[in-house]
């Protein structure tokens, strides 16, 4: 009952938060926004809803070198602080635009919308933007472009090959801007970046490099999204590229990738003559183990073999002794109590042949380890003068230590007087590493 509850509040929870949310097209969480000096600033934040589901209000914040509320939108109606007076419009359900953003206005914007859902819960959802403003240029350190040719090859991952390349910048956006800068080569064509680094467009050359003037600037299109204007639309930065040169550097960053290569080489060399040192020493190892395992096969070698009884007519729980000891390899059985006991740890096999005889009696027998019953034997015999034999075999494991023995079962047994119609013997199968 209690799993089943905990479940359905879960799913409650979940279907809550699931319904109101934000739109696939809002601003993420911690996006970087630019706009230039004075010009309008857009936090497309959206969030979407079913019917019956309520935006009870939002509200906008500035985050300079304080924090300070901008607007807030309640029963529908937008309410703007006198800072940003006249300036301020709504765009969809929680976006805002701003009118004639300033340099100074640069920081961290952020939205909180709290809303109600159709089964009456309450909802608040938070994010925040990095705004950066640029002034006349601003977005172009120095306003100025500057081209060079990188002192290092750079390697692409699409053609597999080391590239010249060209740097132009240095820009102050912290992620990739939202345009490109175009190149003009030496022979007039146009085309566009490779790729933005670190505040630098790169052009990576052709191979093989055409030596010349290349010239970066910012296309026409895209001048007010780099806060270029007016005459500015003009700047460029030009660079010569020298063939030499060029050939130089390529021939550099291929000999440090060879250079790179032995020495990776080298490293795997030495793990691989590494691993073949671990290698022959688990197989000296093993060979080790392997050759103390013959040795102790030929060593350690264990049986016994003992006759008679000292006891024809013994009682219930009375140990069997065979007092005629014929074998007694490794010393494990003692005569004196009737008693194996293991040297080694190993499977074993015991047996036992037993011969009874008397009317109105039996032979009833336990092979013993450690107290434990192991094996239950039991004959009876016919009139008088009748005589009947029981045998036994195991092979168990025995651990160092502990004992094996016969143990009489009933009242009434009686075995054969004669010394070599009785024995008890064992041996060493294999012993335990």
């Amino acid at each position: 009952m209690g799993t089943l509850l905990f479940t359905l509040l879960l799913t409650a929870l979940v279907s809550e938060s699931s319904c109101v949310q934000w739109s696939s097209s809002a601003l993420k969480e911690d996006a970087a926004v630019y706009t230039c000096d004075n010009s309008d600033l857009t936090l497309s934040w959206d969030v979407s809803k079913t019917t019956g589901e309520t935006i009870l209000d939002v509200q906008w914040y500035y985050e300079g070198r304080s924090q300070k509320l901008i607007a807030m939108l309640a029963q529908g109606h937008l309410n703007v602080m006198p800072s940003f007076s006249g300036r301020v419009e709504l765009t969809a359900n929680a976006g805002i635009v701003i009118n004639h953003v300033t340099t100074g206005e640069k920081g961290n914007y952020s939205v909180e919308v709290n809303a109600q859902t159709k089964n009456g819960g309450f909802v608040t959802l938070r994010r925040t933007a990095s705004v950066l403003v640029g002034a006349e240029g601003l977005m172009i350190r120095d306003g100025q472009l500057h081209a060079s040719q990188k002192a290092v090859a750079v390697f692409s991952n699409s053609t597999q090959q080391w590239h010249v390349a060209l740097a132009c910048g240095t820009f102050t956006y912290h992620d990739t801007p939202p345009f490109t800068l175009e190149w003009t080569t030496p022979s007039g064509q146009s085309v566009s970046s490779s790729r933005y680094k670190e505040g630098q467009f790169l052009l990576l050359l052709d191979n093989p490099v055409s030596g010349g003037s290349y010239t970066c600037h910012v296309p026409h299109s895209s001048a007010s999204v780099a806060c270029l204007h007016g005459n500015s639309t003009d700047v460029s930065s030009t660079v010569v590229v020298d063939d030499v040169k060029s050939r130089l550097t390529l021939l550099e960053a291929e000999n440090q990738q060879l250079k790179g290569s032995v020495v990776e080489l080298k490293a795997e060399n030495g793990q691989l003559k590494e691993f073949v040192k671990q290698g022959n020493q688990t197989i000296d190892s093993v060979s080790t183990r392997l050759r103390q395992h013959l040795h102790d096969e030929r060593t350690k070698q264990v049986s016994f073999h003992a006759s008679g009884l000292n006891n024809t007519t013994p009682s219930s729980g009375d140990v069997l002794i065979p007092t005629t000891v014929l074998n007694n390899q490794g010393n494990g059985y003692n005569p004196a109590t009737g008693k194996f006991t293991a040297p080694y740890n190993g499977t074993y096999c015991f047996m036992s042949s037993l011969w009874g005889q008397g009317s109105g009696h039996y032979i009833a027998v336990y092979l013993m380890v450690e107290g434990k019953q192991e094996l239950y034997v039991h004959t009876t015999f016919g009139s008088a003068g009748v005589s009947d034999t029981a045998s036994l075999q195991a092979v168990l494991s025995v651990r160092a230590g502990q004992s094996v023995w016969l143990k009489a079962g009933g009242d009434s047994n009686q075995f054969f007087s004669g010394s070599n119609h009785n024995s008890f013997s064992g041996f060493l199968v294999s012993y335990d590493l």
